[in-house]
């Protein structure tokens, strides 16, 4: 039995090695045969990519609400504008319009759309359809919407069908930066056929039903949302996508996770459930991933502010003694350093640091973090140790990064005064938006990425003439109001140098808003993933990313 086992074993390893000895054989052939021959070896393509998230979409992805990073970014996947930002530059460049032009006074516009495309489920698209997708954005003209937002109610007069594919926009003002509005989604056309013309397409559970767009390089194959929260999102190739002879989009299915927070995101990411994680990871564990080589860390541009909104509509802060000095004890550098580890940096005005016409307003008024100063200013308003100005500060969860760092922090500065006391408050994103329209919020944290790349979309979002918009803060300034409706119509730049300066000035004096940080925009990938583009329009293009298996 023994000698039976011994030959047996002797066989089997004989066959082992030339199995062995074939094998490297052959390696070493390949490698001859691609070293020589100048081809690569093949490599497989991933049909499908999965992202993280702790995004969700806030209300809708239909256009004429949808006023959140994340629903804006899906409708700019599954969406196209007439014109667009080409990757990884600001320049505009064609999309659905072949060409345009534009009158001498700057007030008519005129594009020439592109012919032979079609909706994802065939509708035809055409003059006709861009025309109802803005006469529909009249029509409900939603008051936190982007289209009120931005102002284009007030900026365009009417749009009319000069033929099947000829369409042209008449102004009321020669907005110098029209041809960034139409760049942006609330102009993305809709599909006649899902989007009515007096409401807001909502989420429906179905597909067929919930999304009006279907112009853009993916569809909407899947969408699971439950109490207001998405759990996870499939996008497809969209078959009739324009370019799609143009390569794209460059992997056919996109998977979208949604997780609670920053740590099982990061858990995700580390554990390969995703290929991807986009928005948001802790700042202390995308330092650990820049030190890892199995993962690659994305870095792009930082157009990304955030601020405090004070609700004037709630005493005190009605009181602009209190705004201010709340402006004044704000320690930026704690927030930069000990919140971010360095990847973001001090703002002291609403208009980005690098951004045509910015000034330090803030820094000019106040100083940095100047608590004898707020100290001063409570005073002045009547509070002291014993009376000490008593408010809660509410911070959102799963859509920016850190804030409860953020909170801690101005906490922190303002009880340094001895004259306050804050109670801190965290509400989860999907209930944020809610609480602040409904008045229920006093002072609470937002963040802003570019509608377009221009100091106006730093400035008039912000402070709309009702004093409510979309933040609510209820600052109404008859003064700000003129300075902005000027930057609006003026194209001089010296001129826009003196009303934006006035405007960063008396928002730094009124403080209904004030500036914290700058940040960057930062994604963690897979070393096998790439195309990420992180540019300053801050559109994720999922349609540009491929990774191999």
């Amino acid at each position: 039995m023994k000698g039976k086992l011994s030959i047996k074993h002797r066989a089997v390893s004989g066959a082992v090695v030339a199995v062995v000895v074939v094998i490297i054989v052959i390696a070493a052939a390949a490698a001859i045969y691609f070293a020589t021959s100048g081809q690569k070896p093949v490599t497989s393509t991933k049909d499908t990519i999965v992202v993280g998230t702790t995004d969700s979409v806030q209300t809708t992805i239909d256009p004429a609400d949808a006023y959140d990073y994340f629903g804006i970014n899906i409708i700019q996947n599954i969406g196209d504008g007439l014109v667009d930002y080409a990757p990884g530059t600001t320049n505009i460049v064609p999309a659905l319009a072949t060409t345009w032009t534009v009158s001498p006074d700057q007030k008519v516009w005129t594009f020439t759309l592109r012919q032979g495309v079609k909706f994802a489920d065939g509708t035809p698209f055409n003059a006709s359809v861009v025309k109802y997708s803005i006469d529909r954005q009249f029509a409900i003209d939603e008051p936190e919407g982007p289209f009120a937002g931005v102002g284009y109610d007030a900026i365009i007069n009417s749009t009319t069908v000069l033929g099947p594919y000829q369409v042209q926009f008449k102004l009321n003002i020669p907005f110098s930066a029209f041809l960034a509005l139409v760049a942006f989604t609330p102009m993305y056309p809709v599909n006649p056929k899902v989007a009515p013309m007096h409401s807001i397409v909502n989420y429906t559970g179905n597909v067929a039903t919930e999304n009006p767009n279907g112009l853009g390089p993916y569809m909407l194959a899947g969408w699971v949302r439950t109490a207001g929260k998405d759990i996870v999102m499939n996008l497809t190739a969209n078959p009739n996508y324009w370019n799609a002879s143009g390569g794209y989009p460059k992997t056919k299915n996109i998977v979208i996770r949604f997780y609670s927070d920053s740590t099982s995101l990061n858990l995700a990411m580390k554990s390969g459930q995703v290929d991807i994680a986009y928005r948001q990871l802790a700042a202390s564990d995308i330092t650990s991933y820049q030190n890892n080589p199995s993962f690659k860390v994305w870095t792009g541009p930082g157009q990304f502010i955030q601020y405090v909104v004070f609700n004037e509509k709630s005493p005190p802060f009605n009181n602009v003694l209190v705004r201010q000095a709340l402006a004044a004890a704000i320690n930026r550098t704690a927030i930069t350093q000990g919140v971010f580890y360095g990847q973001a940096v001090p703002l002291f005005s609403m208009i980005p640091i690098g951004m045509s016409y910015h000034i330090d307003s803030f820094k000019s008024v106040y100083g940095d973090t100047n608590i004898s100063y707020a100290v001063k200013l409570l005073q002045q308003a009547g509070y002291s140790a014993s009376n000490p100005l008593k408010f809660t500060l509410t911070y959102p969860t799963g859509h920016y990064a850190s804030t409860d760092g953020i909170a801690a922090q101005l906490q922190a500065a303002w009880q340094k005064t001895g004259l306050v006391q804050v109670t801190l408050q965290a509400l989860p994103w999907s209930n944020y938006k809610q609480s602040t329209s409904a008045d229920q919020l006093q002072v609470y944290i937002y963040g802003w990425y570019p509608d377009f790349i221009d100091p106006y979309d730093y400035t008039a979002p912000f402070l709309p003439a009702d004093g409510i918009g979309f933040l609510h803060s209820h600052y109404v300034n008859q003064n700000m109001t003129n300075l902005i409706e000027q930057a609006a119509q003026t194209s001089n730049t010296a001129q826009l140098q003196q009303i934006y300066s006035q405007i960063q000035m008396l928002t730094a004096q009124d403080a209904p808003l004030v500036p914290l940080f700058q940040g960057t925009t930062i994604a963690v990938s897979t070393t096998h993933v790439t195309g990420i583009i992180l540019d300053p329009t801050t559109i994720f293009r999922y349609y540009t990313i491929t990774a191999t298996t």
